[in-house]
């Protein structure tokens, strides 16, 4: 029976060991993070309300003060719980997150997305003003990928904003009139780029194929742009640009010798030869042969080109504005503008397939 007892006290002293009570230091230390974590509490559940679109009913930044006040708060309950230890520590800890620690981290994404949203009517701003001055310019390009790398990185930063309300109210405010900037220029830009692309694979010496797809690319999203200013400027850089394809100006030397060919037969009354440069699909080829031939018959008629602008080239099929000058007689002669569709036939040869004049385009 002693022995028993003996026993029963041994154990009794070993778990007064373990469950001893906090020294005097420890239960002071407890106490001063208990009121950390009380104080960090106040300040956050002024700030909950600060960054709560439903309550405040605008988009702005949080009173600094508040902000920061939580955020030291915060931090300083921290510190002093980390010189805890036990389930006092961590039932603190808990608590200290769930009602500080949600929401100061809701303020600083609220900010950041804040922030963000600023730089994009600053962005905004900025590319709205190059475009209006100079839509084709490098500047204005460059401007508007800055402006749209915001707009992505504010994305990413609106996933760290609580409330689908508050989320899209900045949306509203920020992203919308960016978006809006970004999507009514899209094709001009994308166009701009294309041209650029283009303008190195001729410096690179690209292949003809490769060209040509560039340039059938340019076109559609030519196709896609509204204003007439606009067109003609990015034409007028694609023009300019083509010229110095060595494909193309090789394809443009033949065109203008077939043309050289069309006056020289044609003044010459050369039916035959005359006829041999009209593919068997141009328009009215059935008759062509006597509409021609009447014409020979019926009128001494000179053909002299003095204007030939080669448009484009394109998988063996070209357009091309021509000037001729027709003469009568000595005293009669008239210039007019007509508008040819060539294409290259299996032997290599141009042919006229189509045309047009001034009156089809009216």
């Amino acid at each position: 029976m002693k022995k028993l007892l003996s026993i029963l006290l041994t154990a009794f002293l070993v778990v007064a060991c373990f469950v001893a009570p906090p020294t005097s230091a420890e239960a002071a230390s407890l106490s001063k993070a208990e009121s950390l974590v009380k104080i960090a509490e106040q300040h956050a559940g002024a700030l909950k309300w600060q960054i709560s679109y439903e309550l405040t009913k605008e988009i702005k930044n949080p009173d600094m003060k508040i902000f920061n006040d939580t955020k030291n708060a915060y931090l300083n309950a921290k510190k002093e719980l980390d010189q805890l230890s036990g389930q006092k520590k961590e039932d603190l800890k808990k608590r200290l997150e769930n009602n500080v620690g949600i929401h100061y981290t809701r303020a600083m994404g609220y900010i950041d997305a804040i922030t963000s949203g600023k730089k994009i009517v600053d962005k905004t701003n900025k590319f709205n003003t190059l475009f209006a001055a100079n839509p084709t310019a490098d500047a204005t390009e460059k401007s508007y990928h800055e402006l749209s790398s915001e707009i992505r990185k504010q994305a990413i930063l609106l996933y760290r904003v609580y409330g689908k309300s508050t989320r899209d109210a900045i949306l509203v405010k920020y992203k919308t009139p960016g978006e809006k900037a970004l999507q009514s220029s899209k094709y001009v830009i994308s166009t701009k780029m294309h041209l650029d692309a283009l303008d190195r694979m001729i410096a690179e010496n690209a292949d003809q194929q490769t060209v040509e797809k560039q340039v059938i690319g340019f076109f559609d999203l030519l196709d896609a742009i509204e204003d007439e200013a606009i067109i003609n400027e990015l034409y007028e850089t694609y023009y300019e640009m083509i010229r110095n394809d060595s494909s193309f100006l090789a394809q443009e030397s033949e065109i203008i010798e077939f043309f050289k060919k069309s006056d020289e037969y044609a003044n010459e009354e050369n039916l035959e030869a005359t006829l041999s440069l009209y593919s068997e699909e141009y328009p009215g080829y059935e008759t062509l042969s006597e509409l021609i031939g009447s014409t020979f018959q019926d009128y001494d008629i000179k053909y002299e080109t003095v204007g030939l602008e080669v448009q484009y080239i394109l998988e063996g099929t070209a357009f091309v504005i021509h000037d001729q000058k027709v003469t009568m007689d000595e005293n009669d002669s008239f210039e007019y503008t007509a508008y040819y569709i060539l294409e290259k036939d299996e032997t290599g040869n141009w042919k006229y397939l189509d045309s047009f004049d001034e009156s089809d385009f009216e």
